[in-house]
């Protein structure tokens, strides 16, 4: 009651509204180093999105090419393609659809494989993400009607809402589109039980249940930018968050004359903005505002990259998360997988894929009192 009356009072007269405060990582989302001391499964240039099918065997997007991971991490190539592979599903019956940022393909390797590039009339621009449904049908999330995959940074500073939650039946190839108006969707998961799928939308820092002509809001609050889910072996799912947020970007945000001047006259990569890695060219920004002693960076320091990925329950309530934090090199995590116990991860601004045991993720963290 009392942030709905502060929030109120403060947007009062003044254009920008709202306060600039972000929830802070705390509770199931207390601090830690789990992603940070995982082990490297893969280090590869180009990863973006993970997928396991119902053999357990891990399967990754790495520029125009599908890899096959062995049991000890050795890659292969599955498929290529004369374009950026941007997403993957696995359907229930094993068939492998990758998305190519401006169309889908099923039953890729397959007689039935049908390329889609449009729903309802209407092109697909930013293919981010698919799931498959128990019901053989595939759930494609295209984030922008105006922005490719690679070019994010610009939907998030024009405050882009044009994202769509899609199904497609890859028998007939008929789509239905679900949602529009999303704000960047980067993620789609449905249980199976019938009670709608859910789709995150990116820059509202927050998860939607699609049941109905207008999604509700299930999951918000984020102290990040939600990404792809993946189901957990016991009910509920993870959720990547690709990004962390800070007051500065949501500063930025509400700034139009200064994020306007700033989109014209600086190259994207030095935006103030977020980022899925950092640390590596002096002419980022914010880091001034790394506090340093003897070369150390310290964890609360502002993030400009981070490394975080959440696992809820079936009652879409956090019970934990895992993290790399700022100083950190896992940062950018944007999509996950889990076979038996143990948790796959995507860093996508370190380029490596990480893995956990799950089992023994419980037992740190129960150690910690964090469970």
């Amino acid at each position: 009651m009392f942030d709905t009356l502060r929030s109120k009072l403060t947007s009062f007269g003044n254009s920008r509204s709202n306060s600039l405060s972000v929830p802070v990582f705390d509770g199931a989302f207390k601090p830690n180093n789990l992603l940070e001391e995982a082990d490297i499964v893969l280090e590869r240039a180009g990863l973006e999105d993970l997928v396991a099918d119902a053999q357990g065997q891990l399967f990754a997007a790495c520029g125009t090419s599908v890899l096959k991971l062995a049991s000890d991490g050795t890659p292969s190539e599955f498929a290529s393609f004369e374009a950026v592979v941007t997403a993957l599903a696995i359907l229930p019956d094993g068939g492998l659809c990758v998305g190519l940022g401006d169309r889908v393909i099923t039953g890729v390797g397959t007689t039935s494989e049908r390329s889609v590039d449009q729903a309802e009339g209407t092109p697909f621009v930013a293919v981010t993400a698919l799931y498959g449904q128990a019901n053989g049908g595939l759930l494609i999330c295209d984030a922008s009607a105006r922005h490719e995959v690679g070019d994010w940074s610009r939907d998030l500073m024009e405050h882009g809402r044009s994202g769509r939650l899609i199904r497609l039946d890859p028998a007939s190839g008929k789509t239905e589109v679900l949602a529009s108006g999303l704000a960047y969707a980067f993620g789609a998961y449905d249980d199976g039980t019938g009670g709608g799928p859910l789709v995150s939308e990116s820059w509202d820092h927050g998860v939607c249940r699609v049941d109905g002509p207008k999604p509700t809001h299930v999951i918000d609050r984020i102290a990040g930018y939600p990404s792809r889910f993946a189901p957990a072996d016991d009910g509920g799912f993870w959720l990547t968050i690709c990004f962390s947020r800070t007051q500065l970007v949501e500063f930025v945000l509400k700034e139009n004359d200064y994020r306007q001047e700033m989109m014209r006259t600086i190259d994207p990569r030095y935006w103030i903005a977020p980022s899925f890695g950092s640390g590596a060219d002096f002419r980022e920004p914010l880091q001034a505002g790394g506090v340093k002693q003897m070369g150390y960076l310290k964890p609360w320091a502002p993030p400009r990259s981070y490394g975080l990925v959440v696992r809820y329950g079936a009652d879409l309530i956090p019970r934990f998360s895992l993290h790399s934090r700022v100083g950190g090199a896992h940062h950018g995590i944007n999509a996950a997988a889990q076979i038996g116990d143990t948790l796959y991860v995507l860093s996508k601004g370190s380029g490596r894929i990480l893995k956990l045991s799950v089992s023994g993720v419980r037992e740190t963290l129960a150690g910690k009192g964090s469970l």
